[in-house]
């Protein structure tokens, strides 16, 4: 139930939104905030880290925090993964659980599920995609029906035309802790520019290469420097895992490599409102996903759960 309101009638506090991979998570967060914040994908597992993404108002302040999609890890970064999501939950004042519409609720695995229906903290059930779906009725969705009883409040939402995005901020609203703002009203994350520059070259790398790619990728900001002029340099090296791999990011002739540059440089524009020179370089670190040391290098820091 929501608090009984103080004098201070600011609301404030940690939403994490949950959900398979693939659900949209991260096109909801940067639907709710209004910016671009998060990487969007079509590919899976997209998101490894915890993004956190704030939007603010008059009344309240709220920080979504995009988690990576829930699956059986495979390796050390997907263990990473998994944990990153498991201490957003934990850490948060409520939950947003991210289900979608297309996809029967059957295939979510009992373990995440349960994982969320046994949080005693406030949860909204939004079902995404409804744009694919004219007058949804959820009684008319019986998996989801079923779900939606756990949940304090069903919301359906289509992050991509903007459908009940205010009316899902509202009903967070209510459910947040009586509190003073957490960041400054004009931040729209706490990410760093180099985490910004990384995430946007491994998305325009998701984009522009084949499937194996996205999985076998990391990016790290080896410089970010404002030159004469105003414009910035930016430094980034792609790693992969293979000399295969390598040579489908550059791409003959260099023509992936070139696109990947352009479109990322667009981007970069946009989110940070800046204009840069890009350069990209490739290297390959093979199996880097199970290396301990190449995790840390690249941010990936292993972590138990709840920790």
């Amino acid at each position: 139930m929501p608090e009984t309101a103080p004098n201070n009638k600011f609301r404030s506090g940690f939403v994490a939104v949950l959900g398979m991979s693939s659900a949209g998570k991260s096109t909801l967060i940067n639907s709710l905030v209004g910016e671009k914040i998060a990487i969007v994908s079509s590919k899976r597992q997209s998101t490894r880290s915890a993004l956190r993404g704030i939007y603010t108002d008059e009344n309240a302040q709220i920080i979504f925090v995009d988690t990576p999609g829930f699956f059986t890890p495979k390796d050390k970064l997907e263990e990473f993964m998994l944990n990153s999501m498991v201490n957003s939950l934990d850490a948060a004042d409520m939950i947003v659980f991210l289900a979608d519409i297309n996809v029967p609720a059957s295939v979510i695995p009992k373990e995440f599920l349960n994982m969320v229906i046994k949080s005693k903290k406030p949860k909204i059930l939004a079902v995404s995609k409804v744009d694919k779906s004219s007058d949804f009725k959820i009684s008319e969705h019986l998996d989801l029906l079923n779900i939606s009883t756990y949940f304090d409040e069903t919301v359906p939402v289509s992050a991509t035309n903007g459908i009940n995005i205010v009316k899902l901020k509202e009903a967070i609203i209510k459910y947040l802790p009586y509190g003073d703002m957490l960041y400054p009203e004009d931040e729209l994350t706490d990410a760093s520019s180099r985490f910004i520059v990384s995430e946007i070259v491994r998305e325009s790398i998701c984009e522009i290469t084949h499937d194996e790619i996205p999985y076998s990728v990391a990016v790290f900001c080896e410089e970010f420097e404002q030159r004469e002029g105003g414009k910035y340099f930016i430094a980034a090296t792609i790693y992969v895992e293979r000399d295969s791999q390598k040579a489908i990011v550059i791409g003959k002739n260099g023509t992936n490599i070139k696109k990947i540059g352009t479109r990322s440089r667009q981007l970069l524009e946009k989110v940070l409102s800046l204009g840069s020179f890009l350069e990209l370089r490739v290297k390959v670190a093979e199996k880097w996903r199970k290396d301990d040391r190449m995790l840390r290098f690249l941010g990936y820091y292993p972590q138990k759960k709840g920790s």
